[in-house]
């Protein structure tokens, strides 16, 4: 945060040059309410109720720097002598980029254009424009000469390529090409390319990890494996002699510094929906920016990661973040770790003969204090919850139309609804139902007005989930079900040893604090918790498991460090509320139906929120704590 504040204070001297392709993107959002069947064709019309025009490629890098705070940016590029031209010229005046270096070829070229359509929140195929184009040389002249006569007004130069028949042709390459051999010691060069990765040396390079790769295939064009990511960005520093940033999507960046040390930063988990349009840019001119001001790769990286998260979050968009909006995601954010063991079980390591898997767990002696989520970690009272929100979350989407909507619709709600069950397992259910609010209001089945509010449809689903769980206390009442029936194999007996050892337990649960303690009563084992037992209060900003790791924090004494402070759970949230504060992290991949052995599907969520080690169920304490030389 530090860095992003450093970076402001330079920004009032900042020059920046953006020379790429300039393009318009054109948005229209089809209604078909007030379709109808014309008269001349026949064919039913496709009304647009909604029309947005944005600058895309060079343009939106350009727009994103002034965004940010950039004092001076000119853009250099060629449009069409046509209406949309006029339209993207307006749209970078407005945004206050120099548009002075713009060339308009009067034949040959029409303004790139995409129609993007959408309906039912769904895009269409594309309409583009431009795709014929034919660059002409006295254009490209007047561009180079315009960059070069005005080069010592620059820190640094951005070239932008995205089109295969736009400007970059091998004569404008070639000349670009001396232009940063003659003038990089006098400024900084950063190249973001889509098809021309291998041609300008001496910029710093800035390329997905898909195009990476394919830059490695065919230099190797013997070589079926493709490198790790830290050995790929290696082989490029290499390669190229230069400093390269490598994006990773969802997963964050990597990069080499000139020196070839190797820079990372971790994916940023978004729970919301997401669009990535633009996210590529977004992260592109943070760190273009930070460089520019001074700033180091590494803190490059964190600023355009930042940026790209932000970006994302901005539905059929390109979204410009602000200096504010990366301040903001940058207080607390939730970062996806070790994505790659994530992804793939293959690579897993265990603790011998047994199922306990080890991330980066480190030996830190016997925990001092410890940290339980309950549903699925502790209690399985609410085992099946997953099924019932499911369900609720789909019909609350639909709402009136479960029986119009076609079966392609159905499909991208159920997956929608996934993700965000996914994403949000063991946060507090009327955040869970403020997503869903937002998931209604996005696919658009439900009217505005018929939208319910997060408690009402947190009301909805717990009268559903709520019935499941009074049969069965009513059973466990009865003595028809018994405590080792509805609780995790080993968690009563891992409670009574760490209170043997004098070890403060907490509770902290995203189910609502009432029903977590009198649960925890009904079963038995809430005196247990000498530190407490926390739950949801309704207050999106009073999360539980957040509020009990502060309070840990802000109370240890100086003999006991964070480390020592141990959280189990079955939930990435409480994992990455822990990593956030330096506790050790045991994720239980628990199998809540049996009781016992492993649930496949939470370990992916588990590593992604920071677990340093993986257990199927508390039967496996031995294993892991004679690893972590405990004395139990």
């Amino acid at each position: 945060m530090n860095s992003i504040k450093k970076m402001t204070s330079g920004l009032s001297g900042t020059s920046i040059a953006v020379i790429g392709d300039l393009c318009l993107d054109i948005y229209y959002i089809l209604d078909d309410r007030k379709s109808e069947i014309s008269v001349e064709t026949g064919i039913r019309t496709q009304p647009v109720s909604g029309l947005k025009f944005e600058a895309g490629g060079a343009g939106n890098v350009a727009i994103n720097l002034k965004v940010l705070g950039a004092a001076n940016i000119d853009i250099y590029g060629i449009i069409g002598n046509d209406y949309h031209g006029t339209i993207l010229r307006d749209i970078l005046n407005n945004s206050e980029v120099g548009c002075k270096y713009i060339q308009t070829q009067e034949s040959e070229w029409n303004t790139h254009v995409y129609h993007k359509v959408y309906e039912n929140k769904n895009e269409k195929p594309r309409y583009d424009i431009g795709n014929f184009n034919k660059a002409d040389t006295e254009a490209s002249k007047s561009l180079l000469k315009n960059l070069q006569n005005n080069i010592s007004n620059y820190q640094t130069v951005i070239i932008n390529e995205q089109i295969t028949d736009g400007y970059h042709t091998e004569f404008f390459q070639k000349n670009l090409v001396r232009l940063i051999e003659k003038y990089e010691d006098k400024c900084f060069w950063i190249s973001d390319c889509r098809h021309l990765n291998h041609i300008y040396n001496g910029s710093i390079r800035k390329l997905n990890i898909h195009e990476a790769q394919n830059l490695f295939k065919k230099v190797h064009k013997n070589t079926k494996v493709v490198p790790s990511k830290e050995k790929l960005v290696k082989w490029l520093h290499q390669y190229w002699k230069k400093s390269v940033i490598i994006t990773l999507g969802e997963d964050g960046a990597i990069a080499a510094d000139h020196d070839g040390s190797i820079k990372t930063v971790p994916g940023i988990n978004i729970v919301s929906q997401t669009d990535p349009v633009g996210a590529g840019d977004a992260f592109l001119s943070a760190a273009a920016l930070a460089i520019t001001t001074g700033e180091t790769l590494q803190e490059a990286l964190n600023l355009g990661n930042l940026s790209a998260a932000v970006s994302v979050t901005r539905l059929r968009e390109t979204g410009h973040p602000s200096i504010g909006d990366i301040l903001k995601m940058g207080e607390s954010p939730d970062y996806r770790y070790n994505p790659e063991l994530a992804k793939d079980s293959r690579k897993a390591r265990f603790i011998r003969d047994s199922s306990v898997e080890l991330i980066n767990l480190k030996k830190t002696g016997l925990p001092k204090v410890v940290i339980f989520d309950h549903d699925g970690t502790i209690s399985t009272l609410r085992q099946g919850w997953e099924p019932i929100m499911r369900a609720t979350a789909i019909e609350a989407v639909l709402g009136n139309c479960k029986e119009s909507a076609l079966p392609q619709e159905i499909l991208r709600i159920e997956k929608a609804v996934e993700e965000m069950i996914e994403k949000t397992t063991g946060i507090q259910t009327i955040i869970q139902m403020h997503h869903l609010q937002n998931m209604v209001r996005s696919f658009g089945f439900v009217p505005e007005s018929k939208i319910q509010s997060p408690v009402e449809y947190k009301n909805r689903y717990n009268e559903k989930l709520l019935k499941m769980v009074s049969t069965r206390i009513e059973l466990f009442e009865r003595d028809l079900l018994n405590l080792d029936d509805v609780t995790m194999k080993g968690a009563i007996q891992f409670l009574e040893i760490l209170r043997e050892k004098g070890i403060s337990i907490y509770l902290a649960s995203g189910t609502d604090q009432n029903d977590v303690g009198q649960e925890a009563a009904i079963l038995g084992y809430d005196d247990y918790f000498d530190g407490g037992i926390f739950g949801s209060v309704g207050n999106v900003n009073d999360d539980p498991k957040k509020m009990v790791i502060e309070t840990i924090i802000n109370s240890l004494p100086d003999n006991i460090k964070p480390e020592e402070c141990y959280v189990f759970g079955d939930g990435p949230v409480e994992m990455r509320e822990a990593a956030k504060r330096g506790f050790t992290r045991i994720g239980l991949v628990s199998d809540e139906k049996q009781r016992f052995g492993i649930n496949p599907e939470k370990r992916s969520r588990l590593i992604l929120g920071g677990a340093q080690a993986l257990i199927p169920d508390f039967s496996w304490i031995p294993a892991l704590s004679e690893y972590l030389g405990w004395r139990m």
